[in-house]
């Protein structure tokens, strides 16, 4: 019976070798394109936030829940974030990484990501702007996360593509983490990823400032939804 080892880095494997770079030319201007489009699609929504109002009771059952679900989605998509930058940092283009969070789903990063962004919407207590922020991180991500996809199989080949095989896109799979060896950790790139993660749950913060301003007439309300 043939027992085949887990990807982890496959450092013994040919077509999981360190390779160089992705030459920054081929990647840099998409991804410097698709920051600026997420920050405009993203100011969109947060205007519609601020000058938008829930149709519920303040303080009511439905009005808590939703908020806390935005909270706890929010702090998730943090450690998600963090997590899933412990093993990547550092690493991208340059080794096949599949230990950990990319065990489960092969765009963690995005992932937690989605949850934050839905998590930024139930933060104003709607479920039409979860729905919209939601939207809003498939139009500015999905070509990006296909794009990285051929990056990747063009740079690990068929090791890619069995990986594709075993651990799917975007839903993760339900099962144990796969921990690997050590991690080799890019100090000053996870440091960043800490910073900017744990910035994620201020989102709360600002959108409780903001009904507590609508509350109080500072903001215009414009229109309600659910």
């Amino acid at each position: 019976m043939r027992v085949e080892k887990p990807l982890g880095l496959l450092p013994d494997t040919p077509d999981c070798r360190m390779v160089p770079p992705f030459p920054d030319w081929r990647w840099k201007p998409a991804m410097k394109l698709r920051l600026r489009v997420t920050r405009a699609l993203v100011l969109l929504v947060a205007l519609l936030g601020l000058f938008t109002h829930h149709v519920y009771s303040e303080d009511s059952v439905t009005d808590t829940l939703l908020g806390a679900g935005g909270l706890i989605l929010l702090v998730i998509a943090a450690g998600g974030r963090i997590w899933a930058g412990a093993y990547v940092t550092g690493r991208k283009n340059r080794t096949l990484v599949t230990d950990g969070p990319f065990s489960l789903v092969r765009n963690p990063l995005y992932v937690f990501s989605f949850l934050g962004f839905v998590g930024a919407g139930l933060s104003f207590e709607s479920l039409t702007l979860a729905a919209v922020f939601g939207a809003t991180f498939f139009v500015a991500h999905w070509p990006t996360i296909r794009t990285e996809e051929r990056i990747l199989e063009g740079l690990f080949g068929q090791a890619y593509r069995r990986y594709c095989s075993r651990v799917p896109r975007f839903i993760p799979v339900l099962r144990r983490p796969h921990a690997g060896g050590v991690l080799d950790l890019d100090i000053v790139g996870f440091v960043r990823t800490v910073v900017e993660s744990m910035a994620i749950p201020l989102v709360f913060v600002l959108a409780e400032l903001a009904e507590w301003a609508k509350l109080n007439e500072l903001l215009p309300v414009l229109v309600r939804l659910p």
